[in-house]
């Protein structure tokens, strides 16, 4: 039998590394046993991808549940939302957890099974108001994020933990040549991915990155990613240039050459974690991630084996790591080979496509 799979995503374009978990995941998906039915609320280059591949895909504008402005048009949006589901006759619904008010009204209306995806930290107050309880099973990208649903009264046996995947035939250690990494001359290149927006602490990036020019010579910073917040933006730009960092920083915008990016960077920073962590490591570049999380317990970066762990809001201890690794080609590319060993190893895509397909067959036979 052929179940038919609705995914509601938040956007219709690639704008992170979940979109691009969920690109791989349908793309993915064993087309004799499921049929991937996806929601987007604008088109892009995602949903492009979808169509072109012969995924049905469809429009449709669902309000962010917890913006006041959305209260006029939730339930128009749900309604059109359910008979697009009736007209299908799916099986299963699957949205991050933003979405899961949504979720609810299909699983109801249905009456279907429904996961909702968790990647980022839900605050307390978030998890009645989003009815996460209403679901039938959630999965989960960290064990930090399975704590904070038991904690708040999730059912742990509903609760499924699989990591994000990349393509490690396509994230590979051998850099290409004329990437954009190249506009600076330097020993080493230092990176941070991800959307220009306060959440991803590119501001933390640059003061570490002061400090750092400051002692040691030839060190290039690149912060790789689409502008999100203007205001953050034009704060970022003020603050390189009362600290005389222009010619050490570079804005290369959003990249449709990721694999090549990492590749070529020296070390990859994280402040905010993310898929693009795995991508690096497959690329065989360490890692240097901030994090409050007992180092011992995490899973993608191994402290003192694939990169570096530091406290989340420690930046001397940000820079003392960034640092060690600049001072320390051979200790660098240890940890770079073992970087790709672990990527590998453990978050190959189709061990993450088996895992959800499992979880989706365990919830439509019960």
């Amino acid at each position: 039998m052929r179940y038919r799979i609705l995914y509601l995503l938040l956007y219709g374009s690639r704008v992170g590394g979940g979109e691009i978990q969920y690109e791989c995941l349908i793309q993915g998906l064993d087309r004799d046993r499921f049929q991937p039915i996806v929601v987007c609320p604008k088109a892009g280059d995602l949903t492009e991808a979808f169509t072109a591949s012969g995924v049905k895909t469809h429009i449709l504008r669902l309000p962010r549940w917890l913006q006041i402005q959305s209260f006029p048009f939730r339930s128009l949006a749900a309604k059109k939302l359910v008979q697009l589901a009736q007209q299908y006759q799916v099986d299963l619904i699957h949205s991050e957890h933003r979405m899961v008010p949504y979720l609810k009204a299909v699983s109801r209306s249905l009456e279907i099974p429904s996961v909702f995806h968790v990647r980022s930290r839900i605050r307390p107050k978030h998890f009645q108001r989003l009815f996460l309880k209403s679901a039938s099973a959630a999965i989960v990208i960290g064990n930090r994020y399975r704590d904070s649903l038991i904690k708040a009264g999730f059912d742990s046996d509903q609760i499924h933990l699989i990591f994000d995947a990349t393509d490690t035939d396509r994230f590979i250690p051998t850099p290409k040549p004329g990437n954009v990494l190249d506009r600076i001359t330097a020993t080493i290149k230092i990176g941070l991915v991800g959307r220009i927006e306060p959440f991803k602490r590119q501001l933390d990036f640059l003061s570490a990155a002061k400090q750092i020019v400051q002692i040691r010579d030839s060190v290039a910073f690149f912060l790789i990613g689409e502008v999100r917040v203007q205001s953050y933006f034009r704060q970022l730009r003020r603050y390189i240039s009362q600290n005389q960092l222009d010619s050490n920083v570079v804005f290369t915008g959003k990249r449709d050459d990721m694999p090549g990016v990492l590749a070529s960077l020296d070390l990859l920073v994280t402040l905010s974690g993310g898929s693009v962590m795995i991508e690096a490591l497959a690329c065989g570049t360490p890692v240097v991630s901030a994090s409050d999380a007992d180092p011992t317990k995490l899973k993608i970066v191994k402290d003192q084996y694939n990169g570096l762990v530091v406290p989340a809001m420690d930046r001397q201890a940000l820079t003392a790591a960034m640092l060690k690794l600049i001072d320390d080609p051979a200790y660098r590319q240890q940890l770079g080979r073992n970087a790709r060993a672990h990527a590998e190893n453990h978050f190959s895509q189709a061990v993450m496509i088996q895992k959800t397909e499992q979880v989706y067959h365990t919830l439509i036979r019960s």
